[in-house]
């Protein structure tokens, strides 16, 4: 089994959220989080809040061929971290931090109306609560751009002979911008997260998850249900 390759994206800023703390928490992850062994594994990318933009991410992939994907993106309305188990194939007429709007009401004419993660959303969700970081477990990531860069990062994986694990993460504005959520407590989330994601793949047996010693399993993180 291979180490993992990790890519981490986030969002920049975009009509009515000037400051987006999921690329600051993609960025910190990658930066404050990595063991020696992992380091030049973990990738983090800030994506334009453009639909343009949002629609290459298939084009990183394949250069990246990574095994995990974490995708954080902002909820304007979200009091916590909310683990989305699905993408739909749909998009709404908003424009993007550019002014553009999407090429139709799809994101793909063939595609799939959902799309889910291999990941256990629930235990994911059951895992932060555990630790001390409001979560909740959602089956809708919107019209706008998060939910498009999901859809498109799982069709990418599920065209692959050995999919790698995807996930997206709604984080909720920081405190000072409408927001309960300090940096602390952002960057705790992340970490949880991609402690389990990390597990998760381990365990699946897909990758040999090496694990920073901050983030080793002090416990079954999965029960027999959830795995």
């Amino acid at each position: 089994m291979e180490r993992p390759r990790i890519l981490l994206t986030g969002f920049g800023p975009f009509p009515g959220v000037p400051t987006n703390p999921s690329g600051w928490l993609a960025q910190t992850l990658a930066e404050q989080l990595p063991a020696p062994e992992l380091q030049d594994r973990i990738h983090a990318r800030i994506f334009p809040t453009e639909w343009q933009a949002a629609a290459l991410l298939p084009n990183l992939c394949e250069t990246l061929q990574p095994h995990v994907m974490i995708h954080f993106g902002v909820s304007e309305h979200a009091k916590t971290f909310r683990i989305e188990h699905s993408a739909h194939n749909r998009t709404a007429p908003r424009a993007d931090a550019g002014g553009a709007l999407p090429a139709g009401p799809v994101i793909s004419a063939e595609g799939a109306e959902r799309l889910d993660t291999a990941l256990p959303a629930a235990a994911l969700t059951r895992h932060l609560q555990t630790n001390g970081v409001a979560a909740v477990t959602s089956h809708s990531a919107g019209h706008y751009l998060c939910n498009f860069l999901y859809y498109h990062s799982l069709a990418w994986a599920l065209r692959q002979s050995a999919p790698p694990l995807v996930l997206f993460v709604h984080v909720p504005p920081m405190s000072g911008q409408d927001g309960d959520f300090s940096e602390e407590l952002l960057l705790r989330g992340g970490q949880e997260i991609l402690r389990f994601t990390l597990a998760f793949a381990g365990e699946r047996g897909s990758i040999r998850a090496a694990i920073h010693p901050g983030l080793a399993q002090r416990e079954t993180l999965l029960g027999a249900e959830d795995a």
